[in-house]
């Protein structure tokens, strides 16, 4: 017997790898997307059920509805599936969540709940996701005081199935925490990318250390860029704690003070080798 309709609003890594952790729970998937090849590639799978060609067509059926889609992009999809959507819940995956959040308070949403699942992979669109992609994955979500409890349970229970290690957490909160563990480590890695662009004999020798540090620049661009929008103030703020700390470090090292430069790499090897032992 099939399980409650969810909308899957957009079919790409994360939208699709949703669909396929769900559609593999019993649950009935409908998607919209403006890559129509991507929807047509998941029914003939048969993940989706049903191809919703515009929003508007969206009804009062669904249990659950998610937007998958770069979060600049996130507010209008949520102002017309709210004005759709009145007893099921939705929700969102954005790297962000202080705009939407905000967004959602002001409109008196009261049934969307922000979310966002610390999954992924370096790859985009719905051809690279599959259904384990969440398993064992921390998956934030992010309610304001207008949602009801019933509701919030109900959004874990559907996460938890799939998976997830569900942290409930502030919204503003939540936008700190990616802007460091996230944010600032992407802005960095295409720095560090970019400056091979003044010499193709760079490009030649960047070996495996190399590529192991920017693996996620080659992630999707205009994801990138609408986080950064997004996060616009936090990551400002971090940007400048990060120059401070090269320039401590250029310090150092002009003075040649070897205690201090030992310093700054034993720190760092100190807290990684935590953060991958407490993995285990």
């Amino acid at each position: 017997m099939v399980r409650e309709r969810i909308l899957i609003a957009g079919l790409g890594l994360i939208g699709g790898s949703l669909a396929k952790a769900f559609k593999k729970c019993g649950y009935e998937i409908h998607a919209y997307d403006i890559n129509k090849s991507a929807v047509e590639k998941a029914i003939c799978e048969g993940i989706v059920k049903e191809k919703i060609e515009s929003l508007d067509e969206a009804e009062d059926e669904y249990a659950f509805s998610f937007i998958c889609v770069p979060v600049l992009e996130s507010i209008p999809i949520l102002s017309k599936l709210s004005s759709k959507i009145k007893n099921g819940i939705i929700t969102d995956v954005g790297s962000t969540k202080t705009q939407i959040c905000k967004y959602s308070i002001e409109h008196k949403i009261t049934n969307f709940i922000g979310g966002h699942p610390m999954a992924g992979t370096e790859k985009i669109g719905y051809e690279y996701s599959f259904d384990t992609l969440f398993n064992g994955a921390y998956y934030f979500i992010t309610p304001t005081g207008m949602n009801r409890k019933d509701d919030i349970e109900k959004l874990k229970n559907l996460l938890q199935s799939i998976g997830c290690k569900v942290e409930e957490i502030d919204f503003e909160l939540h936008d700190k925490i990616t802007a460091v563990i996230s944010h600032l480590p992407h802005v960095v890695s295409a720095g560090l990318v970019n400056m091979l662009s003044s010499s193709e004999i760079y490009c030649k020798f960047a070996g495996g250390g190399f590529k192991d540090i920017t693996r996620i620049s080659s992630s999707s661009p205009k994801m990138w860029a609408d986080i950064s929008v997004s996060n616009k103030n936090v990551l400002l703020e971090l940007i400048e704690a990060y120059i401070e700390l090269l320039k401590n470090f250029k310090l150092s090292l002009q003075s040649e003070n070897y205690n201090e430069i030992y310093s700054y790499f034993e720190k760092a090897k100190l807290i990684r080798d935590k953060i991958v032992s407490d993995e285990k």
